[in-house]
């Protein structure tokens, strides 16, 4: 059987935009590819002047839109995030062309919200940003001009996703939250250190490793709990062993 991929489950977030035109053009992309959820983090209102404008028959969008002060409130309940980058390093890897990306999310779609972010038109996502996706993808373009106006790249991955066709699951799958998997972290690294596992000088470069692993690692809630009732063990014998010193 073939389907496409739901596009209702999809929100487009924007981190830290600082025109209201670029949102404006972003809210006219989304409609024109099928795309309803827009979120806005830390930037300027969706709702300026400039922003309609912009919009030019999308102003529903914008309107609906939510806000949030920080990307991790707007995330938490998630169960896909996806980092959209155009720089390559260490912690960015494996970054997915938008067709990659597509065939990865059908599936997750149809029982899982899912989150495209993209940063703000001049600095993009920080690696802090990053560290809370699960998933990283980059639009090619040639080397000497790889800047795509925000508006441009959210066309892209929405062009990509509208076309997107293929096999579904017969049983669809739903993974753990963004804010169930940030707490587990959390509590992983805790643990961690409690038993004196960070033993260099770059713990934050280890957990960022451990964060990729797992966070594309589709987990469910079950799964999640085993893991979180895993460092609880751990923690009571560090406790313990604390005790008998």
């Amino acid at each position: 059987m073939k389907g496409k991929v739901n596009l209702d489950a999809i929100s487009v977030v924007l981190v830290r935009p600082k025109f209201p035109e670029n949102i404006g053009s972003v809210a006219r992309a989304m409609k024109n590819m099928g795309l309803s959820r827009l979120i806005i983090v830390e930037g300027v209102s969706p709702l300026e002047i400039h922003a309609y404008k912009l919009a030019s028959g999308a102003e529903e969008i914008l309107e609906r839109a939510d806000e949030f002060p920080s990307l991790r409130e707007a995330i938490g309940g998630m169960g896909c995030v996806v980092g959209m980058t155009s720089r390559q390093g260490r912690g960015r890897n494996p970054l997915l062309t938008p067709e990659a990306l597509v065939r990865i999310l059908l599936p997750l779609s149809l029982k899982n919200s899912i989150g495209l972010v993209f940063g703000s038109e001049k600095d993009g996502l920080t690696n802090d940003e990053l560290s809370l996706c699960h998933l990283y993808a980059k639009i090619s373009t040639v080397e000497s001009f790889p800047s795509l106006n925000l508006a441009h790249a959210v066309m892209v991955i929405g062009y990509e996703l509208f076309k997107a066709t293929g096999p579904l699951p017969t049983h669809p799958f739903q993974v753990s939250t963004a804010e169930d998997l940030e707490n587990m972290f959390e509590h992983m690294e805790k643990t961690l250190r409690g038993i004196g596992f960070f033993n260099t000088n770059h713990p934050k470069r280890i957990m960022g490793a451990l964060r990729r692993i797992f966070g594309r690692s589709e987990m469910d809630e079950r799964e999640v709990r085993i893991l979180q009732g895993m460092w609880s063990r751990m923690d009571w014998f560090i406790r313990e062993r604390a005790k008998n010193k």
